[in-house]
């Protein structure tokens, strides 16, 4: 077979490698994507649980600064009553006197309860919205490096695909052989009286 009669079918080899090539560095490039994706989730997530961890240790040191604060209102207000009482000529030791101490006492105690409460559920809130971002990001990490995965394969079995058809069209052509064919006969089929003996007949040129 001539070499020029050739070219179109090396230029379709050519075609058929460089899209299978193609096809690969396409699977290749949309993982390396989904990495990236994924490693971002996962950053984000784990910065989310850092901001929670913080978020409560705040709040909990909020929540102790103004329960402080809060004892500190008490024992002045409880203090401003007794030397009101006192001026007002009130025994401190009556009833009247100890029912209103206990009465000041027993709010500044609620007032008290109810700041670390409060502190304490949305310590626990900021920590779960924390450790749930984390997870979410994590499991949103795991499912993109798992379709990185896949694009990569989609890729190489498209590259795959792409060379198994460009060998057929080849092998249809007649490029390419397994050594079949028909023995040639000298001075039939095209081949003249020079054909070779044992040669076979690939209908377009002869293999020896």
């Amino acid at each position: 077979m001539c070499w020029m009669a050739a070219i179109p079918y090396i230029v379709s080899a050519v075609a058929s490698g460089m899209s299978a090539y193609g096809k690969y560095k396409e699977g290749v490039a949309q993982q390396k994507q989904y990495n990236y994706q994924a490693d971002v989730a996962a950053s984000e997530g784990e910065l989310a649980y850092k901001r929670g961890e913080k978020q409560s240790e705040l709040i909990q040191t909020s929540a102790s600064a103004e329960g402080r604060k809060q004892k500190t209102q008490a024992a002045q207000v409880a203090s401003a009553q007794r030397a009101a009482m006192v001026a007002n000529g009130i025994d401190l030791s009556s009833v009247t006197a100890s029912d209103l101490a206990s009465e000041t006492m027993s709010k500044a105690k609620l007032d008290e309860l109810s700041i670390r409460y409060n502190a304490d559920i949305n310590s626990w809130s900021a920590k779960e919205e924390g450790k749930y971002k984390r997870w979410a990001g994590h499991t949103q990490a795991s499912q993109l490096r798992f379709a990185g995965k896949q694009a990569k394969a989609s890729g190489q079995m498209g590259a795959f695909t792409t060379l198994l058809g460009g060998a057929a069209s080849m092998a249809g052509m007649g490029l390419l052989s397994s050594g079949g064919g028909t023995a040639a006969v000298a001075g039939k089929g095209g081949y003249g009286a020079g054909t070779p003996s044992g040669a076979r007949n690939m209908g377009t040129w002869t293999k020896f």
